[in-house]
């Protein structure tokens, strides 16, 4: 019976265990706690950033951009600076990244870092604005240089130089003239100085004291005078060295030491400024230069050298004409000329030339309105000949022969 009763249970019996061992393979596994590491001593390694240079100074022209520039006279260029300190300290010390700008015009550029970056007077110019302003430039191509360079004037190193070159137009928009030489700022030995002259849109006619046309008339040059440029009055000075030309070039002779300027107008047939003024000018220095004494070669009574003669000429106005056709000096005499102008109210002058061309002057006169007198001196040429004269107010009608014995 016990026996019978065992029987029975054993399926349950089983069936329990069979129950208890899939509980056990489902069960969560047993999670150990993580090691743990003790922290390290060692400081930690750190890479350093990547080094990077300066950037390099530059300098670009923004205007003008290469092409064709449509006139004469006025040229301005422009530039744009990058990573470096434009300032005003020219001639001091070197400071590295600053500095100012140089401008050339139709010259290379100087590159040596050992020597100020300069050119020949009137080729180059320095300051620390970012725009200059050439004027009496020609037609024809140009190059407009710039360079960055430091406080001395010495360029950078690597220099730091770029260029532009465009065509000046002279035939293009209203009458124009610029002076082409001297230049701005040239130094000249003492003597004579031609002036040259480059002019558009305007007809240079022999036509002096006649009737006005549009777009035609001569050259006024200038010695250390303003040009005058009242509308309707002759642009004639009071004072001062000028003269008529219908030539493009004119001599003023016997220019001295010290500092002067040429200036020019376009007039009409009648001498009247142009309508706007059209004037140009330049400054220059005149420098003399020491002569040495020569060493005597020879001892003995000196040949006494004869003493230049001197003369006086007496010379009137009157009537739109000189009342002398032909003046006789001898060779390098000193001369005193006493010149009257008898028209009241018109200006009248003295002036003597090399030839009937009146493109080199010997000596100009101050002009003077009558009723004056002035008196006038200089030496005459030393080489025997026949010379020119006349009013530069009135070149065509009152002339005459200068003879040099």
């Amino acid at each position: 019976m016990r026996m019978k009763k065992l029987f029975l249970l054993l399926p349950a019996i089983l069936l329990c265990i069979a129950l208890a061992l899939t509980a056990c393979s489902s069960s969560s596994p047993i999670t150990l706690p993580p090691t743990t590491t003790p922290p390290s001593t060692t400081p930690p390694t750190t890479t350093p950033p990547p080094t990077t240079s300066a950037p390099a100074p530059g300098i670009t022209i923004t205007s003008p951009t290469g092409g064709v520039i449509p006139q004469i006279g006025d040229v301005t260029v422009t530039v744009q600076v990058s990573n470096f300190s434009i300032v005003d300290k020219m001639g001091q010390a070197k400071v590295a990244g600053e500095g100012h700008i140089h401008y050339f015009l139709d010259v290379q550029p100087p590159t040596d870092p050992t020597k100020a970056a300069v050119t020949a007077p009137g080729t180059y110019a320095a300051t620390i604005a970012t725009s200059y302003t050439w004027h009496n430039v020609g037609g024809g191509p140009h190059t407009f240089y710039v360079e960055l360079v430091n406080n001395d004037h010495a360029p950078l190193s690597p220099a730091v130089v770029t260029s532009v070159t465009d065509t000046v137009l002279p035939e293009i928009g209203p009458a124009t003239a610029v002076i082409t030489s001297p230049k701005e700022g040239s130094v000249l030995p003492p003597g004579d100085i031609t002036a040259t002259v480059q002019i558009s849109n305007f007809n240079l006619v022999d036509k002096i004291d006649q009737a006005n046309v549009p777009g035609e008339g001569h050259i006024h040059y200038y010695l250390d005078v303003d040009a005058p440029t009242t509308q309707g009055v002759p642009a004639e000075p009071d004072h001062g060295i000028f003269a008529h030309a219908t030539t493009t070039s004119y001599t003023f002779g016997g220019v001295g030491v010290g500092s002067h300027f040429i200036a020019i107008e376009l007039v009409n047939n009648d001498s009247t400024p142009l309508n706007p003024p059209v004037v140009a000018k330049v400054n220059f220095l005149v420098q003399g230069t020491s002569t040495p004494t020569p060493t005597p070669t020879a001892t003995g009574t000196p040949t006494p050298t004869a003493a230049p003669q001197s003369v006086t000429i007496n010379l009137t106005a009157q009537g739109m004409a000189f009342d002398l056709s032909t003046i006789t000096v001898p060779a390098g005499a000193s001369v005193t000329l006493v010149f009257t102008n008898k028209d009241t109210g018109i200006p009248h002058n003295f002036a003597l030339y090399t030839d009937s061309t009146a493109s080199k002057s010997i000596f100009i006169g101050q002009i003077i309105r009558g009723t004056n007198t002035v008196t006038y001196t200089f030496t005459a040429p030393s080489t025997p000949g026949s010379y020119f004269f006349r009013c530069d107010v009135h070149p065509t009608s009152m002339i005459g022969t200068f003879v040099v014995q």
